[in-house]
């Protein structure tokens, strides 16, 4: 008798603990008599059937990255696209499908709804899921998707390199730099709320457009009592009208986003020509750590969920779970939990499309709220906060 068949796939910008789910979504295969198919680079592997068996494929969860490798395709854009998809599947004999990846890569479930599938959410934007009002006062609020793997040691990242005691904060005070260090974040502000663990002094994020005059008038008064600073801006941060900040509309890629990277330097032209009146402003500087948020190893949060995720999308596989199933990383009282929800429970990826908003983020000071730290507080440790440099909350 055949042995049943199911696929892994990979999508979109890698993360750390990927192959942490790979490894964990093989071995649970494996107890289950199942053969782990894996699809290389993402929908692009499926809809030209570029498959292998994982079973002698050498896989360290401990190393980031994706040993499938990934792509950004947009199947919707493709002339039978989903149907050339299903096709090498079922040549393949594969019934199940694992696809791990963030809002875009997820979205291409919505494709093939009749398809047994188990998407995980990954990105370092932290951006799908849902996260709802409470309907009292007294009912707590509903947070669909906790956090998305990648983003606990991303988050740990950006936070160590605002800090003073691992980060830039050294220089900036040694020199009365100001520092303005970008993060990801194309649409939602996850990442740079993050880097509040580590005490920046202003966090600029898409989801509240830059009031460009009044930030101007803070870093003045800040910098005239502290004489250094750290900002961090996320890479889609916008001016008043929508516009961003910096965004280069000329390579849009398959799912129509412009190619971001540069908010910080725009930022840092424009700070320097308005404070070159008050102080020398050669020591403006930006600092854009781009893919180190998304390299190297997972930390403990995100390997060990990494594996628990890989391990239950297989296990519903193996149960012959006929929908597509969402896996939801929840909280209770006790701790982190995997819930699981069909994809027919939303409408359109939109419906799991998060975004910080005033709860957790004080646009008129550019910090995090203390809902907002105490949110984070659950994902990662806080840098603990020091004045010895004279810095100010």
């Amino acid at each position: 008798m055949m042995k049943k068949r199911i696929g892994i796939l990979t999508g979109g910008g890698d993360v750390p603990p990927l192959n942490a789910v790979i490894a964990s979504a093989r071995a649970a295969a494996s107890a289950e008599n199942i053969e782990l198919v894996g699809i290389l680079k993402g929908w692009e592997g499926a809809l030209e059937g570029n498959f292998i068996d994982l079973a002698s494929v050498p896989i360290d969860p401990a190393i980031g990255g994706t040993v499938i490798k990934s792509s950004r395709l947009n199947v919707g854009k493709i002339a039978d696209g989903p149907s050339r998809i299903l096709e090498n599947l079922q040549k393949n004999n594969i019934s199940g499908l694992i696809v791990i990846g963030g809002e875009d890569t997820l979205s291409i479930a919505f494709l093939l709804p009749f398809f047994p599938q188990v998407l995980i959410a990954k990105t370092i934007d932290n951006d799908v899921g849902q996260w709802k009002k409470a309907v009292a006062e007294s009912a707590p609020e509903q947070i669909l998707n906790y956090f998305t793997l990648g983003f606990p040691t991303a988050a740990e990242k950006i936070s160590s390199f605002v800090s003073l005691k691992e980060g830039l904060r050294t220089t900036a005070y040694s020199h009365e730099r100001i520092i303005i260090v970008e993060s990801m974040g194309m649409q939602a502000g996850w990442l740079a709320l993050s880097s509040a663990l580590g005490h920046p002094d202003f966090i600029i994020i898409p989801e509240f457009p830059l009031e460009y005059e009044y930030f101007l008038d803070r870093v003045l008064r800040k910098y005239a009592r502290q004489k250094h600073l750290v900002i961090v801006v996320a890479e889609g941060a916008r001016w008043p009208g929508s516009s961003f900040i910096l965004a280069e509309k000329d390579e849009i890629e398959a799912f129509d986003h412009p190619r971001f990277g540069g908010a910080a330097r725009a930022l840092q032209e424009r700070l320097k020509k308005d404070l070159a009146g008050y102080f020398p402003t050669r020591n403006v500087n930006a600092v854009n750590p781009s893919y180190l948020y998304r390299s190297g190893a997972p930390n403990s949060l995100d390997h060990h969920w990494a594996q628990k995720l890989g391990e239950r999308a297989v296990q519903l596989l193996a149960a012959r779970t006929e929908e597509p199933i969402f896996l939801s990383m929840e909280k209770d009282e006790a701790g982190f939990f995997i819930q699981d929800h069909p994809l027919a429970e939303f409408q359109l990826i939109g419906d799991l499309h998060r975004f910080v908003d005033s709860r957790l983020y004080d646009p008129g000071e550019f910090r995090a709220t203390e809902k907002g730290l105490k949110y984070l507080r659950e994902i990662l440790r806080e840098i603990p906060f020091d004045n010895s440099y004279g810095i100010r909350r």
